[in-house]
C-alpha cells in the first residue's frame, strides 16, 4: 500500500501558526477529531495518550521532522495528520538542537506496529531527500502536499522484518585489533556488543561486554571454589597489563550465528529467547549490514 493512501488533504495544515510541537499536535488533533467521527477519537483522551508517549521520548529526526503518535484503544485504523509551521520550531532532542519543519501526527491502533514502523521508515526516508522536502515545504494547497508522496511512490509493507528495526550504523573491529582498542571503543561509544570481521569484511566473531570482563579474570580463578580467594585478586590485573598485546581474536565467540535482513521480527524474538542472546549480527550475502538488539525490540516494537 502507498504511504499516500494514509494521508488525507483534510488532515494537512500548511503555514500553521504554531510555535511548539505541542501546539502543532493540538491543532492536528483538532482537525482529526473534526473530520473523522469515531467513538475512540475523543480529543482529550487522544491528546493525553500523545503527551504520555512524548514524555517517554518523542521521535524527532535530524532532518527536521517530528513524529508524535498515539496508540488508541478500540481504534482500528491508521491516520497521519501533517503540520508545516510558518517558521521552523527549534527543539532540543538527545542533547542536540533541531529545527523541526514538518510534524506528522500518527494516530494508530494498539497493535499496528508493522504499519506504523514501516510508515515511519518511509517518512524518515522522505525527510532525507532534499528534493522531496523542498516540494513538501513549497506546497501551497493540502492536496499538493499529499501529491508529493503519491508521485514519490513510497510503499508501506505489511510485514515487519529485522531490516526495519536493526541498527545500520554498525561499529565493528578487525580480529587483529587489541583488547585495548576494544575496551576503548566500547567505553567511548557506550557499546555492549561488537561484531568482529576478518580482513575481507566477513563476520568471523562477536564480543559482548561480559566477554571482555571475563577476559580480565585468570583462568585458574574459575577452578577455585573459594570466593574469599577470588576477592583477594587484584581486579583485571592481567588484562590491564596485556591489553595492548592480546587480540580480540583470542577471546571472541567464533563463527557466530547471523540473521538475514528479511528475517521476521517474531523469529528474531524467538531466537533471542531460545539462545539467551541480546544481540545478533545481520548479514546480507556475507556482508555485515546491521545489528539487532533486544533493546531494538523494546524501543521499536513494544514501545514504538
Amino acid at each position: 500500500m502507498k504511504l499516500s493512501n494514509f494521508m488525507d488533504p483534510k488532515l494537512v495544515l500548511l503555514k500553521a501558526d504554531v510555535s511548539s510541537v505541542e501546539e502543532a499536535i493540538k491543532q492536528a488533533l483538532q482537525v482529526v477529531v473534526k473530520n473523522y467521527k469515531h467513538d475512540a477519537l475523543n480529543y482529550d483522551n487522544v491528546l493525553k495518550l500523545v503527551q504520555e508517549r512524548e514524555a517517554l521520548g518523542g521521535t524527532v529526526l535530524p532532518s527536521g521532522v517530528a513524529i508524535p503518535h498515539a496508540r488508541v484503544p478500540l481504534f482500528n485504523d491508521f491516520l497521519i495528520a501533517s503540520v508545516i509551521p510558518k517558521k521552523p520550531i527549534l527543539v532540543t532532542h538527545q542533547d542536540r538542537e533541531i529545527e523541526v519543519k514538518i510534524i506528522y501526527l500518527f494516530i494508530i491502533s494498539q497493535t499496528a506496529s508493522t504499519i506504523y514502523l514501516n510508515a515511519l521508515a518511509k517518512i524518515a526516508e522522505s525527510s532525507k531527500s532534499e528534493e522531496i522536502m523542498k516540494k513538501l515545504l513549497a506546497a501551497e494547497m493540502p492536496h499538493q502536499f499529499v501529491e508529493v508522496f503519491e508521485q514519490a511512490g513510497y510503499l508501506v509493507k505489511k510485514d515487519l522484518t529485522v531490516a526495519d528495526i536493526m541498527t545500520t550504523e554498525v561499529v565493528s573491529l578487525k580480529k587483529s585489533a587489541t583488547l585495548k582498542e576494544l575496551t576503548d571503543l566500547m567505553y567511548t561509544k557506550h557499546l555492549r556488543y561488537v561484531p568482529i570481521l576478518d580482513d575481507s569484511g566477513k563476520l568471523v566473531g562477536e564480543i559482548g561486554v561480559i566477554d571482555l570482563i571475563k577476559a580480565g579474570i585468570p583462568d585458574y580463578a574459575f577452578r577455585i571454589g573459594s570466593l574469599k580467594f577470588l576477592s583477594e585478586l587484584e581486579p583485571m590485573t592481567e588484562l590491564l597489563l596485556k591489553e595492548d598485546k592480546i587480540t580480540v581474536e583470542s577471546i571472541m565467540n567464533k563463527n557466530p550465528a547471523a540473521l538475514k535482513p528479511n528475517t521476521s521480527v517474531i523469529e528474531v524474538a524467538f531466537e533471542m529467547s531460545r539462545n539467551k542472546k541480546r544481540h545478533y549480527a545481520i548479514c546480507d550475502n556475507g556482508k555485515l549490514v546491521g545489528v539487532v538488539s533486544a533493546m531494538d525490540l523494546l524501543s521499536k516494537v513494544l514501545r514504538a
